[in-house]
C-alpha cells in the first residue's frame, strides 16, 4: 500500500497507510469519503483514529490535518478528523456446566468465562471494522472449559451522549444497526426496546427516563410511587427501527444521574438490536461493556 501511494494520499487506502506515519499513536484508523457521509459532502475525506493510549487532543488533530495538507494530500481533497463513535455491547451470559467433568468451582468457571470475554473484546473489537458475530462468540464461551455444555448470550447495545446543560438541544444518536421491532406497537405497555439512565429537565424535580412506544416515538417519563411510569412527553423524539437512529427533539437537561454507580456527565441510551450480530460502520467502534 505504501508503494502504491507513492507518497501521496488520494485513495482511502492511501490515507490508511499514511496516517500512522503522521500520528504514531495510532492503534486503528478509519477513512471514508465525504460522499459516504450521512449527508454527502464532496471533496472531503473523513479520518477517525483510535489511539494506542490516551485521547487525541484538539492540537494533535490540527497537526495531523496540517501535516496531511502540507505533504500528502492534493489540493482538491480536504481532510477532516472526526472522533470515533463508541457503541457498547451489553451481554447477558448464562452458561451450563457438568460438575462431574471438572474439579473447578463455579466461581472459577465464571472467572474463566470473564477472561474469555475480555480477550474477545481486546482481540476482535475496540477498533474499526469490528464485528460481533454471535455464533463465534458463544462458541468461544463453550470452549472456555470442557465442563461447559452450553450457553445463552443475549445482546443489547448502548451509547452515551453528553447533554448541553440548561439549553434546549436536539440530539441525534445513531446505532447504525437495525433495532428489534417485529410489529407496530411492540412491547408498548412495558416500554418498547429503548431504555436510558436518568436526568432532570428544566422546570421539573422528577428524575426522567426514556423509552419507546413501538411505533417510532421516544417517550419521556418519571416513576411515581416507586413503580408507576408517568409519561410527561409521548413524542420526546423518534426512533428509526430500520437504521437504528434515535433523535431527541429538544431536551432541556439540567443535570444527569449517576451512571454505573458513579457521577457522570453523560446520559446512556440502551436498545435491543434486531440481530445478535452487530456490525460497525464508518467511524463506529464496538466494544463490550465490561461493567455490565
Amino acid at each position: 500500500l505504501d508503494f502504491a501511494a507513492q507518497g501521496r494520499a488520494v485513495t482511502i487506502n492511501d490515507f490508511k497507510t499514511i496516517v500512522p506515519k503522521v500520528y504514531a499513536n495510532t492503534k486503528s484508523v478509519q477513512v471514508y469519503g465525504g460522499e459516504d457521509n450521512d449527508v454527502p459532502v464532496y471533496g472531503r475525506v473523513y479520518i477517525s483514529i483510535v489511539p494506542t493510549a490516551g485521547i487525541i487532543t484538539a492540537s494533535a488533530k490540527d497537526k495531523i490535518v496540517t501535516d496531511l495538507k502540507n505533504t500528502y494530500t492534493i489540493a482538491s481533497i480536504t481532510p477532516v478528523i472526526v472522533d470515533p463513535e463508541y457503541t457498547k455491547l451489553r451481554l447477558g451470559i448464562s452458561f451450563t456446566y457438568n460438575s462431574k467433568n471438572t474439579t473447578k468451582t463455579q466461581e472459577t468457571l465464571v472467572s474463566n468465562v470473564n477472561t474469555t470475554v475480555n480477550n474477545f473484546n481486546t482481540n476482535s473489537l475496540t477498533q474499526f471494522d469490528g464485528a460481533f458475530r454471535h455464533s463465534q462468540f458463544t462458541k468461544l464461551i463453550d470452549e472456555t472449559d470442557n465442563a461447559i455444555t452450553s450457553n445463552i448470550t443475549t445482546v443489547e447495545l448502548s451509547k452515551d451522549f453528553i447533554p448541553t446543560i440548561g439549553t434546549p438541544t436536539k440530539y441525534t444518536i445513531p446505532f447504525n444497526n437495525a433495532l428489534h421491532n417485529p410489529h407496530a406497537g411492540h412491547n408498548k405497555e412495558l416500554g418498547g426496546i429503548l431504555d436510558s439512565t436518568g436526568f432532570l429537565i428544566s422546570g421539573d424535580t422528577n428524575e426522567m427516563f426514556l423509552n419507546d412506544d413501538g411505533n417510532g416515538n421516544a417517550r419521556m417519563y418519571y416513576i411515581a410511587d416507586g413503580t408507576t411510569k408517568t409519561y410527561v412527553d409521548n413524542t420526546a423524539g423518534t426512533i428509526n427501527y430500520s437504521t437504528g437512529e434515535i433523535v431527541l427533539n429538544s431536551l432541556n437537561i439540567t443535570s444527569v444521574s449517576n451512571v454505573d454507580g458513579a457521577s457522570s456527565t453523560k446520559v446512556r441510551l440502551i436498545v435491543r438490536p434486531e440481530s445478535n450480530d452487530v456490525i460497525a460502520v464508518r467511524n463506529q467502534v464496538l466494544e463490550i461493556d465490561l461493567n455490565n
